[in-house]
């Protein structure tokens, strides 16, 4: 088990997901910018010194997973998947000895959002954990497997197996990362506002919460594409369930009450 520790972001959280089930073999590619980008073909742009590359993204939403533990704490195989498009991507982490070099949202929100997007985004953060094990980075390839779940399950047929894997993420930040933080953006505080406002509430969170409020709440996940939230995880269909998840994992929780910014929930480790 990794230690646990405090992890911060100054980015906000920006992530929307999609609603359809997308099967098909179509390729995206996209241009990235990047302060270091590895691989051939880079471009140097005169004007700031930056590398541009394009990555050929996949679009289908069926998932292989290269490991059984891939994209879980400090798991590496998703590093060796041939079917992973940011293998030899340089993903610059947050330095607060050099703020400027960071890349990691910049090439986040270069990926389309909706189920166009969802496997990169998996390959995306799984990568980005592999090479940084912290709260931040579990917590958005937990969310990622959610929204592969979400988009490949329809009435009572699901993918159990990415259930079960997405289930998993979300644990191993309980496990592994309890103290980390996240910082996100309430838009369901003002919906009067545009989401670009520079007006909407932003809400210092820990990572152990916002994990237990999507499993407790389907509509913790909404965004603007997925505005019923992604697909429930926890086994049953009561709240109490979801509560016996967490004591079988070896936790306790106690549901927010400020909703809808949900900022005090808490989250204690059992001893039963």
């Amino acid at each position: 088990m990794l230690s646990r520790g405090i992890t911060t972001m100054t980015n906000l959280n920006r992530r929307e997901a999609g609603s359809a089930v997308i099967r098909s073999a179509k390729l995206l590619m996209i241009g990235l910018a990047a302060m270091i980008m590895a691989g051939c073909g880079s471009e140097r742009d005169a004007d700031d010194g930056q590398l541009f590359n394009a990555i050929v993204l996949p679009t289908d939403t069926v998932l292989s997973l290269a490991c059984e533990n891939v994209g879980i704490a400090d798991e590496q195989c998703v590093l060796d998947d041939p079917e992973n498009p940011f293998s030899s991507t340089v993903i610059l982490e947050f330095d607060v000895n050099n703020p400027g070099a960071e890349n990691k949202f910049q090439i986040a929100d270069s990926i389309p959002v909706g189920p166009t997007g969802a496997k990169a985004r998996f390959y995306f953060w799984a990568t980005a954990l592999a090479r940084r094990q912290s709260g931040e980075n579990q917590y958005y390839t937990a969310l990622a497997l959610h929204e592969l779940f979400t988009v490949n399950s329809i009435g009572d047929d699901e993918d159990l197996l990415i259930k079960e894997h997405a289930l998993k993420a979300y644990r191993s930040v309980l496990d592994n990362f309890f103290g980390g933080v996240l910082v996100f953006k309430c838009f369901e505080c003002r919906p009067d506002l545009d989401r670009d406002s520079p007006d909407i509430p932003t809400f210092a969170v820990p990572l152990n919460e916002r994990v237990a409020d999507h499993l407790y709440r389907q509509e913790s996940t909404a965004t603007g594409a997925y505005p019923f939230g992604l697909r429930r995880l926890p086994p049953g269909t009561t709240t109490i369930e979801v509560l016996d998840l967490f004591v079988d994992w070896g936790y306790t929780y106690q549901p927010c009450t400020d909703l809808p910014a949900c900022t005090n929930g808490v989250v204690g480790v059992g001893e039963f």
